[in-house]
């Protein structure tokens, strides 16, 4: 075993913790307030979110244009109006989301750990490249990472296995020397077992193992797997 790939977000980094401060730092700059409960708030825009995502990893649409058609939809939704481009409000939003990035409590240590003991480290996520860089340059990890490489840069996203298929290729891995950690099962798991890399859940919030898949709880248990 050489390589240790991990996913970011929900992995490493506690990106909702962040989205939930910045959403409500937009609910109160435009005053949401007098139209909507912000629980009900969050709520949708994790719905869009999930909604628009879901076209941008499917390659249908730009990184840019799903940021802004989550605002136009959010802004819909509750018959407000805009009164900045779509981009300009999402910025709002956004300063506020990198301002709160923060790793999860048991990352930073075993990361370290990992990395001293001769592992190669390695990030395969959906997502930007530039942005998910700077997540790892923001929380203080990325010195410890060889690799980092996102859906950005390939005509696949997760689950396709044909994603991790060329990521292997690109960077000369043989399947057998290296294993893919992160928190969900169908993107993370499913994918590499299918095409024989070996894969770990990481099940924070202990749910239910229905694949029968090789988990852990915590970041730290990584060692007793290894």
């Amino acid at each position: 075993m050489k390589y240790i790939f991990f996913d970011l977000d929900i992995t490493l980094i506690d990106v909702k913790k962040a989205q939930y401060v910045a959403i409500e730092d937009l609910y109160n700059v435009y005053k949401f307030d007098k139209v909507v409960d912000v629980d009900t708030f969050i709520k949708k825009w994790d719905e869009l979110t999930d909604y628009h995502y879901a076209f941008y990893t499917r390659k249908e649409i730009s990184y840019e244009e799903q940021r802004n058609r989550r605002i136009i939809d959010l802004f819909d939704c509750y018959n407000m109006k805009l009164d900045k481009i779509p981009k300009e409000i999402y910025d709002i939003y956004l300063k506020s989301f990198e301002d709160n990035w923060c790793l999860f409590d048991d990352v930073y240590d075993v990361i370290e750990q990992l990395y001293n003991a001769g592992y190669k480290l390695g990030v395969i996520s959906n997502g930007d490249l530039n942005q998910q860089t700077d997540k790892l340059k923001r929380t203080g990890i990325y010195k410890f990472f060889e690799i980092v490489t996102t859906s950005s840069e390939y005509d696949y996203s997760k689950p396709n296995p044909k994603l991790y298929e060329t990521i292997i290729q690109r960077f000369n891995i043989n399947k057998n020397e290296m294993i893919m950690i992160g928190d969900q099962v169908e993107k993370d798991v499913i994918p590499c077992l299918s095409i024989g890399i070996d894969a770990i859940w990481l099940n924070r919030k202990e749910k239910e193992n229905k694949e029968n898949v090789k988990e852990i709880k915590s970041l730290k248990d990584i060692f007793k797997i290894l």
